[in-house]
């Protein structure tokens, strides 16, 4: 009977073992299918977050370039604006001012030649302006958002599409209807010098003083003005940022590594 019983015993605890051992397999595998979901669901996760930050980064790009358009709007209807009042006053002075009988005829040629050079560049001047708010007004409607779908995500950071558009579309009419602004202004002050002799020509003190305050002020308005803020009309050079010429001048030289320690 002990003989049977340790049989008995032994095919039980086989049996037993073999199952704990098909248990112990069955749970390592259940572990291994577990970490294989906990592992997609972690990069389902990291994908979607990805997705969401990209997402936020286009957004946040599109509005950026939108503040962008609505400063250069803002100035391209500033220039147009007042050439626009320039030349309405050019005209008001044409038709309202009072002509001394005793103005010269060369006098009145100039007067005559620079009020209407004046009127045509400021309308010149105000007509490509507007042209150039029209085109910006198609370029968000219609380009904007699809220019900044299209960036990948190394170019957010460092790529423009409106500066882009701006340079191969607009810049040169830009930088033209800034020097017709620029000459309407000069035309304008001798607009105003030569009126003075029409007006006042029989007062040589009066003329003479107006034609030298309007000499000092186109003298200052080209030496001083125009000269200092130049570079206010073109884009500044884009630079990735981060980048060490960004952040130093490119004619810097690289800084002198650090002493070395003296040791005992």
């Amino acid at each position: 009977m002990a003989a049977v019983g340790a049989v008995v015993d032994a095919v039980f605890g086989s049996y037993d073992v073999k199952n704990a051992k098909q248990w112990r397999d069955e749970d390592l595998l259940h572990r291994e299918q577990e970490k294989q979901w906990r592992e997609d669901s972690i990069q389902r996760e990291y994908e979607w977050r990805r997705a969401d930050l990209e997402r936020e980064r286009r957004v946040v790009k599109l509005e950026n370039e939108k503040r962008i358009i609505d400063a250069r709007r803002r100035q391209l209807a500033a220039v147009s604006q007042m050439s626009a009042l320039l030349a309405g006053f050019t005209m008001s002075t044409i038709v309202e001012v009072q002509i001394a009988k005793s103005t010269s005829q060369q006098v009145m040629i100039a007067y005559g030649a620079v009020c209407a050079l004046e009127f045509i560049v400021m309308l010149m001047c105000m007509l490509t302006c507007t042209a150039l708010l029209l085109a910006l007004t198609r370029f968000v409607t219609h380009t904007l958002e699809g220019e900044v779908h299209a960036l990948s995500s190394m170019e957010l950071d460092v790529v423009s599409p409106f500066y882009g558009w701006w340079l191969s579309k607009c810049e040169r009419e830009w930088i033209m209807a800034y020097h017709l602004f620029r000459l309407g202004l000069s035309l304008f002050l001798a607009q105003v010098a030569l009126l003075g002799w029409a007006v006042f020509g029989e007062w040589v003190a009066a003329a003479s003083c107006m034609t030298a305050l309007c000499v000092l002020a186109l003298a200052y308005l080209e030496l001083r003005v125009a000269s200092r803020w130049r570079y206010l009309v073109r884009f500044p050079e884009q630079q990735a940022p981060g980048s060490p010429t960004s952040r130093r001048p490119t004619n810097a030289s690289p800084p002198a590594p650090p002493p070395h320690s003296l040791t005992p």
